[in-house]
């Protein structure tokens, strides 16, 4: 076995308590981000992540950035669809995690923001699989203008694209970033300190702790918030 071999797999089997992948019941509003691993040989590498919403008449609906819109549509453009929010389309790695979820009021606050904030995203035409923009790109968007306050994992390449230089706050909303395409260093409270090296993320998260890698679920030692 290689020596990349073997840190895939270290990277893929070290996650203790890992959640399980589900939404919530129905009969109230929910909204969630979650993501799929891309396709073989990338399905170690790299993610494709969405945003869920769900009204009280329970209907789904989907948002998210497709590098190749089946439409014709413009690269970057981002999709509105009725998606079930656990169908890996678009990534087809058939590894779909749930990164966050909330509920009631607080998911109700999160869908009227969405659908306000999603239209004027500002990379609407433009897709780069690396650095960014990308699908990464959007969804690291939108969680940080709705305050959803949930992080995408290490192999989510583009969740830290601001530009040729930018400086934000986290997606965890504890923390503050600074990124170029070739470097960055993100530090929070929550996040702990990553360092981005051409986009991959390597570092200590603080709470859960482990270990952030751009492999396999993106870190080794307890399952993310």
């Amino acid at each position: 076995m290689t020596r990349a071999a073997a840190l895939l797999a270290l990277a893929a089997g070290c996650v203790v308590g890992r959640h399980q992948v589900a939404v919530p019941p129905a009969g109230e509003p929910a909204a969630l981000v979650g993501s799929a691993a891309l396709v073989h040989p990338l399905n170690d590498l790299a993610r494709h992540p969405w945003v869920a919403l769900r009204d009280r008449d329970g209907r789904w609906e989907r948002w998210e950035v497709m590098c190749c819109p089946d439409d014709g549509g413009e690269m970057g453009t981002v999709r509105h669809s009725s998606i079930d929010p656990l169908d890996d389309h678009g990534g087809g790695g058939g590894d779909v995690r749930v990164h966050g979820v909330w509920r009631g009021a607080e998911a109700e606050r999160i869908a009227a923001c969405v659908r306000r904030e999603a239209p004027s995203y500002p990379h609407r035409s433009s897709y780069h699989a690396w650095p960014g923009p990308n699908s990464n790109t959007f969804i690291d968007w939108l969680i940080r203008r709705c305050s959803m306050h949930v992080d995408l994992p290490g192999p989510n390449i583009g969740k830290d694209y601001r530009g040729l230089i930018g400086v934000s706050t986290t997606g965890g909303g504890t923390g503050v970033q600074l990124e170029t395409p070739l470097a960055g260093l993100k530090i929070g409270l929550t996040e702990g300190v990553e360092v981005h090296l051409f986009g991959l993320a390597l570092g200590i998260d603080l709470w859960p702790p482990a270990l952030i890698v751009p492999l396999g679920p993106g870190r080794i030692g307890f399952d993310d918030r």
